[in-house]
């Protein structure tokens, strides 16, 4: 840490900004990238940041205003500029990749016939990063239960949370009805007599078959 402090702020800042770039990037979707792969999508995000910089201050300045164009080590204030519009930048172009522009190149590839699958690391990765709204998810477990959440009605009665958590290590819903074993449905309240919001949570280990409702 105290190596990387040492350097001078123009490498940084390039640094900072990237990385924050690549955290937004790659937020909740729990990948795990080589140690190159890593610090060049850093250098990419941050030398973008830093392109936007020159030309924000640029333009700045012929407009009139006070505005460093460069990064002087001596000069706090061209610093925090500079570093302030390099960090805004790389945001910018990590949101824009995540919103629009990865989902963008996957269709080109997959017309030009690349490659066909979206990359993501698992199927259930693929269903939650799908553009589409659900309307409702059953759990069936090993023990031969359905789990049922209709989501219209567990946020109707102002649940804390969203109407279903995914991760690695399990779900967690609020169940509107159980299907037991033998065939029979069993209708649920969110909301227990006391007036807290119930939510359940299921272990992956239970897990047997997820069904999902959505829509666009």
């Amino acid at each position: 840490m105290n190596e990387l402090l040492k350097l001078p702020f123009e490498i940084q800042i390039v640094l900072v900004a990237g990385y924050l770039g690549y955290k937004l990037t790659t937020a909740a979707r729990k990948v795990e990238h080589k140690t190159e792969d890593c610090l060049l999508q850093v250098l990419v995000f941050g030398t973008l940041g830093r392109a936007l910089s020159f030309v924000v201050t640029k333009l700045l300045v012929k407009l009139g205003y006070s505005a460093p164009t460069a990064v002087v080590d001596t000069d706090y204030r061209s610093v925090l500029i500079i570093g302030a519009i390099a960090i805004a930048g790389s945001i910018l172009f990590a949101l824009a990749w995540r919103r629009f522009l990865d989902r963008a190149v996957k269709r080109l590839m997959s017309a030009l016939n690349v490659y066909h699958d979206d990359h993501e690391t698992s199927a259930l990765r693929s269903l939650t990063s799908a553009n589409a709204r659900w309307s409702f998810i059953q759990i069936h477990l090993t023990s031969g239960k359905i789990l049922e959440s209709l989501f219209h009605r567990a946020e109707a009665s102002g649940i804390p949370t969203k109407p279903l958590i995914i991760n690695e290590d399990g779900i967690a819903l609020y169940v509107t009805a159980v299907h037991r074993a033998e065939g029979e449905r069993e209708e649920f309240d969110t909301i227990a007599s006391s007036g807290e919001n119930i939510v359940t949570y299921v272990p992956r280990s239970e897990i047997k078959q997820i069904d999902i409702g959505w829509k666009k």
